[in-house]
């Protein structure tokens, strides 16, 4: 007899209205952007000088794909069974901050600060040190036992969770990328970007290793749920452990990639 899990966790869409409305005016003011600058005759100058490039909408919609997988697919349901699972999730909500940032053509997110006085705040929020710290704390944080397992069992504390892991990664990202194309540098000294990166990376590594390691299970709640195709306890933490070691990796070679996009010396700056 066919195993109906799959099938069943297949038909286990979200579709949480606060998400999907989030999602969908993020959307609309990313296309009313396009449209305001389009009006003022603005937009064709600008792709003329390749500060909007067609590359832009592409990035920006991955990154918001992203987020619908994460939150809204049976993911979501998914993550409540397999520890890996919770995993891949909480990397998909670090993955969409960077290719949402690297969309953001700098004339848009520019006139958005303009409009709403907001450059003192966001150069005093994104300052390195500060969202280096608190991205690195979010982490290890969201993967003591007693914070983890509150998530999973109270859906407020699990939005939460989701919340922070997004705006961690973003608050990280906006010095390494810039949207602003000159407004929030890193710091003035080019090396220093590969430096930060760097030692981003092993505090993923450590937690991955001890998760992957462990002759102990972390999280009890997984002991109470049934077990998906025989994947044992300790299996699936080693497998989540493995891709979160493997995320060091992934974030440098993604931040690698997402600079080179950004960077190009022929570009004009605003």
């Amino acid at each position: 007899m066919q195993d109906p899990t799959l099938s069943l966790l297949l038909r286990s869409w979200s579709w949480q209205p606060l998400v999907l409305l989030a999602l969908g005016s993020v959307a609309a003011g990313y296309a009313y952007a396009f449209y305001h600058f389009q009006q003022h005759g603005w937009l064709n100058n600008l792709m003329r000088r390749g500060l909007i490039r067609r590359r832009h909408p592409w990035f920006f919609a991955a990154g918001l794909a992203c987020l619908f997988i994460a939150l809204q697919s049976p993911l979501d349901t998914l993550a409540h069974l397999l520890f890996l699972a919770h995993m891949i999730q909480h990397l998909l909500l670090m993955i969409a901050p960077p290719l949402l940032l690297a969309g953001l053509p700098s004339p848009f997110i520019r006139w958005f600060i303009v409009e709403t006085k907001m450059r003192g705040v966001l150069d005093r929020l994104t300052h390195p040190l500060l969202v280096y710290a608190l991205f690195q704390a979010n982490l290890w944080l969201w993967h003591a036992p007693v914070l983890y397992e509150a998530a999973l069992r109270d859906p407020i504390v699990h939005a939460l969770e989701h919340a922070l892991f997004f705006y961690a990664a973003l608050f990280f990202w906006w010095r390494v990328i810039d949207p602003t194309n000159g407004w929030f540098p890193l710091w003035n000294w080019p090396p220093v970007k590969w430096i930060y990166l760097l030692v981003a990376a092993p505090p993923s590594y450590l937690l991955g290793s001890i998760l992957w390691m462990s002759n102990d299970v972390f999280y009890p709640y997984y002991t109470q749920v049934p077990r998906l195709w025989g994947i044992r306890v300790l299996a699936d933490q080693g497998y989540g452990g493995m891709l979160m070691w493997l995320q060091g990796w992934m974030f440098i070679m993604s931040s690698m990639i997402a600079f080179f996009i950004q960077y190009d010396p022929d570009t004009e700056t605003v």
